[in-house]
C-alpha cells in the first residue's frame, strides 16, 4: 500500500475496495473527493509548541571522525550563530586522537548552547596517539577530563523540560555473530583498544 498526502487528505493508493467495505469503514461526509480514492478529509496539524521561537532544538550526531579532513571541514563551516540557542548530542567516535578530539569538541561547544558526549569505540584508540597510554580506560578518563574543562556535558542533565542522560556502555564480542571479514587487514581489539592486555 502506497500513501499519499495531500493537504487536508490522506488518499491510500491501491486497488479499489468494494464500495460495502467503504460504506462499512468511512463515512461519506468525511471524504470531500470520490469516495473511490479513500480519501479522508483530516484536521489540520497544528504547529509544535517547540517551533523555531520557542524551546530548544536537539540535534544528534555520531562518527564524526575528524581524523578526515573533509569530516573537520564539515564541523569548521557549522555556523557559528544559528545553533547558539540549541542541544547538540555527539553519539560517539568523534576523533581518534586527543588532539582532533579536543579540537572537533571546541569547535562544537563554540556552536551550540548544549553539548552533550557520550564515548565511542574510535575515541577510546590508543594506536595513533604520541602520548602513551597504558589502556583505553586512561584515555577515556582524559578524554572526560577534557570535556569537563570545555563545558561538554557528561553527565545527566535537565534543560528546560528535557532530561538527557548520556549512558556510557560498549559492545562485547560476543555479541558479534557475524563471520570474521577476511578480504582486507583489520587491527586486532588488543591492537586498538587497550583495556588489561597491556
Amino acid at each position: 500500500m502506497v500513501v499519499r498526502f495531500i493537504p487536508s487528505c490522506l488518499s491510500l493508493s491501491q486497488q479499489p475496495r468494494p464500495s460495502s467495505y467503504i460504506s462499512k469503514h468511512i463515512s461519506s461526509r468525511n471524504c470531500k473527493r470520490d469516495i473511490r480514492t479513500l480519501c479522508i478529509t483530516r484536521s489540520p496539524i497544528l504547529p509544535s509548541s517547540f517551533g523555531d521561537a520557542a524551546g530548544i532544538r536537539v540535534f544528534v550526531v555520531s562518527d564524526l571522525h575528524t581524523e578526515y579532513a573533509e569530516n573537520m571541514k564539515w564541523v569548521e563551516v557549522l555556523s557559528t550563530t544559528r545553533y547558539k540557542n540549541d542541544v547538540l548530542l555527539v553519539a560517539g567516535d568523534v576523533a581518534e586522537t586527543y588532539k582532533n578530539f579536543i579540537l572537533t569538541m571546541s569547535m562544537l561547544k563554540d556552536r551550540f548552547e548544549h553539548v552533550f558526549y557520550v564515548p565511542g569505540n574510535h575515541d577510546l584508540w590508543c594506536r595513533h596517539e604520541r602520548e602513551d597510554y597504558l589502556h583505553s580506560l586512561e584515555k577515556l578518563n582524559k578524554l572526560l577530563e577534557a570535556c569537563r574543562a570545555l563545558g561538554v556535558e557528561i553527565n545527566p542533565t535537565v534543560i528546560e523540560d528535557l532530561g538527557i542522560i548520556p549512558l556510557f556502555s560498549w559492545y562485547h564480542e560476543s555479541f558479534d555473530k557475524k563471520e570474521d571479514i577476511t578480504s582486507f587487514h583489520i587491527p586486532s581489539l588488543e591492537m586498538v583498544i587497550y583495556f588489561l592486555f597491556s
